[in-house]
């Protein structure tokens, strides 16, 4: 893709690296010569993923890390900058969630999807931020939902309003960098259904990998690497605000 070649040798980092969507930015940005750091809890993932791509000629660093965990985050950018000199590239992708009525909602369950869906992404923004300000170009993109741009989705409600809040929160950032000489681009890219294990953690087992293909194809992982791909290869100048992705079928 035109446009990719200036990021090869920068540094990008990826968190929720371990699987799914992340596992696949985190390969395709590795596959353009980025250097990357891979971000998640899961270490025997971690070190799996670290390896293919290792193995495949990538500079491929990882960390296990709760981004949920400020301590944590705050090490993680810390021994970036110290190895590499900062990070040129974040993509904001750790997630959680879980399927509920409202009214059954677990009090643990609310507080983990705002720590991980919202707080953590502020968190990694204020960190990398001061990195990003020393170089001469960069990106952000925050992983979001189709769900951030929908009204009355049942049985997700609160998983909702923290994509909703991703929204907001991005936007904000967006107008708080927002200068004539600004060099850090920001954008976010709302999904729809990704055939993914997220679906099935989300609902309890009650949905598994194979039910995304009963109704109709539905994303990959892929699909959505290549609109992160298509924000980093437009020209310094542009700044592609937001990409809203679906399956062909999918009602909301």
């Amino acid at each position: 893709m035109r446009g990719l070649q200036r990021w090869k040798n920068k540094v990008a980092m990826v968190t929720g690296a371990s699987g799914g969507i992340g596992e696949a930015l985190a390969s395709a940005l590795a596959e353009q010569g980025m250097r990357v750091v891979l971000v998640a809890r899961r270490k025997d993932r971690l070190e799996a993923l670290a390896k293919r791509l290792r193995d495949g000629g990538a500079e491929v660093e990882f960390i296990v890390c709760d981004v949920g965990i400020e301590s944590q985050v705050i090490e993680a950018f810390a021994s970036v900058a110290k190895k590499w000199g900062g990070v040129d590239v974040l993509i904001n992708n750790a997630g959680t969630g879980m399927m509920s009525r409202l009214e059954a909602g677990q009090w643990t369950d609310w507080c983990d999807t705002l720590k991980i869906n919202v707080a953590s992404y502020a968190l990694c923004v204020r960190e990398v931020l001061p990195q990003m300000k020393l170089k001469a170009e960069a990106q952000i993109i925050n992983l979001s939902s189709l769900y951030a741009h929908r009204d009355q989705v049942a049985n997700f409600s609160f998983y909702q309003a923290s994509k909703f809040a991703v929204r907001a929160m991005t936007n904000t950032l967006r107008a708080e960098l927002a200068q004539p000489t600004t060099h850090i681009r920001v954008g976010m890219i709302s999904p729809g259904m990704v055939a993914t294990e997220f679906r099935g953690r989300a609902t309890s087992g009650a949905f598994t990998y194979e039910s995304y293909f009963e109704k109709f194809p539905p994303l990959l992982p892929s699909d959505i690497v290549d609109a992160a791909l298509y924000m980093l290869s437009t020209p310094a100048h542009v700044q592609v605000q937001d990409i809203l992705i679906s399956p062909l079928g999918q009602a909301l």
